[in-house]
């Protein structure tokens, strides 16, 4: 048995997989798999949300077929194999030998409750008798990956000013302590005080949350991204429908943000 080579990487990232994107990929795949020992064919896996899956060796299948189009996809998976067992005969013994050769490379959307902080991912496998052909493989590969663009992620820097509001509230609180001021005794007024600094304090925490511990959980990316997709067919209408909504809910935290600012200064200066 030859000695076989293996290479495997896998990269925790976002990804939206266009049409285009994924004939890129295709291109790559294809060529590998024709300097295998024997030609073979890329095969391709798709897997959906409810579990079902579909296999087919033609692209036009996994970018046009309305069976899969109306599903959500949550893994897609493109392999090429080559695997062979001749007989090998010593004297009066019948040795089996295999080669293998194999290229595969897989997208996957987790399923994720809403505090999921598990990350999509994309993993890359190449496998040869050939350590050049492996490693070469491997770096096209890894580049096209790089090439694949992210979902949008909305700048952290809208929840960490956030921290403006919140110094004014604390210096108008700690004024309060040295000098009372009689509305912020007053039930209705301090409760909506303390309201507005809680939740200044929640969007700095989340601030520092992704910026510093990459903390980014669902319930986050469904609203400010990064999300991944595969964005053909319906399935691209559905990831600019979310794209859409993620812009709407930057700018409303935007607004919540000026109010809170206004309300603040407000309460400093009364």
């Amino acid at each position: 048995m030859a000695l076989t080579t293996g290479v495997e990487e896998t990269y925790y990232k976002s990804f939206v997989l266009t049409e285009d994107g994924l004939k890129e990929f295709r291109k790559i795949m294809e060529n590998a798999a024709q300097r295998f020992p024997a030609p073979a064919e890329v095969v391709y896996t798709i897997v959906t949300s409810d579990f079902r899956y579909f296999e087919t060796k033609r692209i036009e299948d996994v970018i046009h077929d309305l069976e899969v189009q109306k599903r959500s996809i949550i893994q897609l998976i493109m392999q090429a194999d080559f695997t062979e067992q001749p007989l090998r005969i010593e004297g009066d013994i019948i040795h089996k030998t295999r080669e293998n050769w194999n290229i595969r490379l897989t997208f996957s959307i987790l399923q994720k409750e809403l505090w999921d902080t598990h990350h999509d991912k994309i993993s890359v496998r190449v496998v040869s008798e050939e350590r050049k052909w492996a490693s070469d493989y491997i770096d096209r590969l890894e580049e096209q990956v790089y090439r694949t663009p992210r979902g949008n992620r909305a700048p952290d820097i809208i929840f960490w000013l956030f921290a403006i509001p919140l110094s004014v509230l604390i210096s108008t609180y700690l004024s309060h302590i040295v000098t009372p001021k009689p509305w912020l005794a007053e039930p209705f007024a301090r409760a909506w005080f303390f309201a507005y600094t809680l939740a200044s304090i929640l969007m700095v925490i989340v601030g520092a949350a992704r910026s510093f511990f990459n903390y980014n959980p669902h319930g986050f990316r469904l609203l400010f991204g990064p999300e991944s997709s595969f964005a053909w067919g319906q399935g691209k209408a559905n990831f600019e429908e979310r794209e859409q909504i993620r812009q709407y809910a930057f700018w409303i935290v935007g607004a919540i943000f000026i109010f809170i600012l206004l309300t603040s200064i407000n309460f400093a200066m009364r």
